[in-house]
């Protein structure tokens, strides 16, 4: 496991995880990539926080460790970001994430199991991006950047519920879900899929 300082490790698995599907970015576009999720403006802004890191004391609580993604899921949450991107979309959002997940192997799956009906989701999601969310439009040209609720579901929810060595598009699903007040949960609700239901899958 992973924090933000091992943040140029993760780059590079990351690009060598997109490169073995086939998506080859550059070692620059891996590190804003990293920065991106988490949180912050560029990556010279995030390598400046982690030159700044002060070493962690015995009485500091060190924070919980980032999960591992799967090559899919890296591949998934690249597609989420470039899903608000081509939409000039200033932030991607969890119905952004959502949408990538339909297309994600192992999140797929388990909403299968779940007689989720993923055209109806797709369409559904579509219509919330393309209608829903046009305050965030901005055409400046720039990447969107992951809102708070997307890097809190990614990076804390996940590792929370995490029972496996290394994280898939199905624990992304399932953390969702707990973001009760987002229409991604809602509308993985109207398809009959519970974190109940999932827990019990995942």
């Amino acid at each position: 496991m992973r924090d933000f300082r091992n943040a140029k490790a993760m780059a590079q698995t990351l690009r060598a995880a997109l490169a073995a599907k086939g998506l080859k970015i550059t070692i620059s576009q891996s590190l804003e990539l990293i920065a991106e999720m988490f949180g912050v403006a560029d990556w010279n802004t995030l390598a400046a926080k982690i030159h700044g890191e002060a070493p962690v004391t015995r009485e500091k609580v060190s924070p919980p460790p980032l999960p591992a993604f799967s090559a899919t899921l890296a591949a998934t949450l690249h597609r989420a970001l470039v899903f608000a991107t081509k939409r000039k979309h200033e932030y991607a959002t969890l119905e952004h994430l959502l949408l990538a997940l339909i297309d994600d192997t192992d999140a797929s799956a388990v909403m299968r199991v779940c007689n989720a009906d993923l055209g109806a989701l797709t369409e559904k999601l579509v219509n919330y991006l393309d209608n829903e969310l046009k305050k965030l439009v901005i055409d400046n040209g720039a990447d969107a950047k992951p809102t708070a609720g997307f890097q809190r579901v990614v990076f804390q929810r996940v590792g929370l519920q995490l029972r496996r060595p290394m994280a898939t598009g199905a624990n992304v699903l399932l953390a969702i879900l707990d973001e009760t007040q987002s229409p991604a949960a809602r509308l993985l609700g109207e398809q009959g899929m519970t974190r109940q239901h999932l827990s019990s899958i995942v």
